[in-house]
């Protein structure tokens, strides 16, 4: 996290960020899903729906079984409006591409406004002449630009659909406009996933980033889904890897323990209501409440949440989708 969420600390802000703290060590210790304040982060959905086909993805897949959409601009501010007191940092993103919603914009103009720190995450596939002015007059704090290739070949490898020259030429361009325009955001992580097609270009890609300007680069260990995706897409190298590989298994590098931080600080909602535990549920299979006239806050400390709060405290291993998680595990980022 940057350096810069410090000035968008508030008296409450600081205040719920430590009841959420001491609310996961009580909840470990006894075994309860004692809550205590409200989300701290949110992830929102601007929309599901992608343009690209990356073959590790749900959405690429086109795998997800819920509804395709886009979160309406109304949805958006009501929770803004529910959360921006005691919320700190909102993440505009899950699955599919952020700036394929229309609202995009305005979502994140409302979101700073109410004094949040932003980040969006982006393909880049739709920075153009076109769109980069506006993209600029409404910045989100950060903006994650995914580029898994230096080169067509490897760009291609993960990114189907995309091109490296597309991707290239926007992330070049808005750097430029950037500079000319002289603005401060967003602020630009180049994220790099590691995985055997690419990790001969890890070292090219430290200078193109810099050549360019960003202001991060960050190299990102690869989720998979099953075992054949790991021998397909997983790096030679261990040191880059989340998984241990077995014969016919595969499971995530550490001990997984019956807890997990997320569910004390970190709301997520689907782009049409839906609260969801983690972004790990990406298709909504363990849906916690629907926003539908109730704030988050209601839903926060339900029955059904701290139901789904004591299944993680009892026997985390048991619930599928957290068995693919890094949470509490070796980090998903790595230096380089």
């Amino acid at each position: 996290m940057e350096l810069s969420i410090i000035k968008y600390l508030t008296v409450r802000r600081v205040w719920n960020l430590l009841l959420a703290g001491i609310s996961y060590l009580i909840a470990t210790a006894t075994k309860k899903p004692f809550v205590l304040g409200k989300p701290v982060f949110l992830f929102i959905e601007p929309t599901n729906r992608c343009n690209f086909q990356c073959p590790e993805c749900p959405s690429g897949l086109g795998a997800l079984t819920r509804p395709l959409g886009d979160m309406t601009p109304e949805l958006f501010k009501k929770i803004i409006d529910d959360i921006k007191t005691y919320a700190l940092y909102v993440q505009i993103y899950l699955q599919g591409e952020p700036y394929l919603n229309k609202d995009l914009h305005e979502m994140i103009s409302y979101a700073r406004a109410a004094g949040l720190y932003v980040v969006v995450s982006t393909n880049g596939s739709v920075v153009t002449h076109k769109t980069v002015s506006k993209l600029l007059q409404n910045p989100p704090d950060q903006l994650i630009f995914s580029m898994d290739g230096i080169t067509e070949e490897t760009y291609r490898e993960y990114r189907v659909g995309g091109t490296f020259k597309a991707a290239d030429e926007g992330l070049r361009l808005l750097m430029s406009k950037r500079k000319e325009l002289n603005k401060s955001l967003p602020k630009v992580k180049l994220q790099f996933i590691v995985m055997k097609q690419n990790e001969h270009q890890i070292g090219q890609v430290k200078v193109y980033g810099k050549t360019l300007g960003v202001d991060q680069v960050a190299f990102k260990s690869m989720q998979v889904n099953s075992v054949e995706g790991a021998k397909h897409f997983l790096p030679d190298n261990p040191k880059y890897r989340r998984y241990k590989v077995g014969t016919g298994t595969l499971e995530v590098d550490g001990e997984l323990r019956n807890s997990c931080i997320n569910l004390w600080h970190t709301a997520v909602v689907t782009w049409d209501g839906n609260i969801v535990p983690c972004c790990f549920d990406k298709d909504a299979n363990f849906k916690l409440g629907t926003l539908n006239g109730k704030g988050i806050a209601e839903h926060w400390n339900s029955g059904d949440y701290n139901a789904f709060r004591q299944k993680v405290l009892d026997n985390r291993k048991g619930i599928n989708m957290c068995t693919n998680c890094t949470e509490g595990l070796k980090s998903k980022y790595f230096k380089v």
